[in-house]
């Protein structure tokens, strides 16, 4: 009796008989395949579709893929290996169907966004590596201590647009403008990026030059947006204070990094000579940035949205981060 039991124990259990026919296996193998295949195209990997694969799927023999006197039915036979040979096919020219395929097209973009992603990532460590070296130049460079009270803000007042008396004025006065190079031919050329990079370039040239005279200079940093007056407060030698040699650096420097690019190259002359940096800045309400723009030369004028953007992005100096001595405030009240 017993061995009857171990016998029962060790026996395997009987396969379930297959009792599809033909039409129906070759069916569930085509079935398979196009799940199989779509599978292999989305994940890029062939052997998701392999012979094997289909058939374990469909549960069927792999005899009827490979051996040619499985079936006497030559019908049944020659559909067997019809599937078997597109299933070849697709192996052998797997990148000819992925080629086209939305899902890498979709992978070829992803690619694209991901370089993107890089190149921005990139620019933004160099632009901070910038920010950083520039700051660390000025931290060498300037020995005197913001944190002594005889080199606070010296001077911090509210100016009008109204001219004051005349007064005497220690020296000449340079003016330095970047858009004085921007002219050629009679033509106002600020939007050739060329043109607009090379006139920075000389503009800068222009400071280095005026820093190099071994003279006390005081130089005015102006900060403000296009038409807030910045150009015609230069020109009046009464804004100018006359104890020192004036430089006026005519831009709009609305940032705190577009001033330190100014301020990097000043404090480089600052153990040599007595120089002080003094920040004008603008405040000029929109609707006269406005009016005046309108009443620019045609080729000088800027969209109403442009002004209403530099106006924004205007950042307030802080002199004690920025290595500014000086500040004037300009209110321009009424045109």
């Amino acid at each position: 009796m017993s061995d009857n039991i171990n016998a029962n124990l060790t026996e395997k259990p009987k396969s379930k008989r297959d009792s599809r026919t033909h039409d129906q296996r070759v069916a569930d193998l085509e079935t398979i395949f196009r799940k199989l295949k779509a599978q292999a195209i989305a994940s890029g990997i062939k052997t998701n579709a392999s012979a094997t694969k289909v058939l374990e799927g469909a549960r069927v023999n792999r005899t009827y893929f490979y051996v040619k006197d499985k079936l006497k039915d030559k019908v049944a036979l020659a559909k067997y290996h019809k599937i078997r040979q597109e299933i070849q096919d697709f192996q052998d020219n797997f990148d000819v169907f992925c080629g086209d395929t939305v899902v890498n097209k979709l992978r070829g973009n992803l690619q694209d966004a991901e370089e993107q992603r890089n190149a921005i990532a990139k620019d933004y460590i160099s632009q901070q590596r910038l920010v950083a070296g520039l700051q660390n130049d000025n931290a060498a460079l300037r020995k005197r201590s913001r944190l002594q009270s005889e080199h606070m803000i010296d001077v911090v007042h509210t100016a009008s647009m109204e001219a004051r008396p005349e007064r005497t004025v220690f020296g000449d006065t340079r003016v330095i403008s970047p858009d004085a190079y921007l002219w050629r031919n009679g033509k106002y050329l600020f939007e050739d990026e060329n043109v607009r990079r090379k006139a920075w370039e000389r503009a800068k040239d222009d400071l280095k030059q005026a820093l190099s005279r071994s003279l006390p200079t005081r130089i005015y940093l102006l900060v403000g947006p296009p038409c807030s007056g910045k150009s015609t407060w230069a020109k009046e030698r009464s804004n100018l204070y006359p104890d020192l040699h004036s430089v006026v650096i005519d831009a709009t420097n609305l940032t705190q990094f577009s001033r330190l690019e100014w301020v990097s190259q000043i404090n480089k002359y600052r153990n040599s000579k007595q120089i002080r940096v003094c920040a004008v800045v603008f405040l000029t309400p929109t609707s006269i940035l406005q009016s005046r723009n309108n009443r620019r030369e045609s080729m000088k004028q800027l969209d109403d949205h442009v002004i209403l953007k530099k106006a924004d992005e205007i950042e307030f100096p802080n002199l004690m981060q920025e290595d500014i001595d000086e500040m004037i405030v300009v209110r321009s009240e009424h045109d």
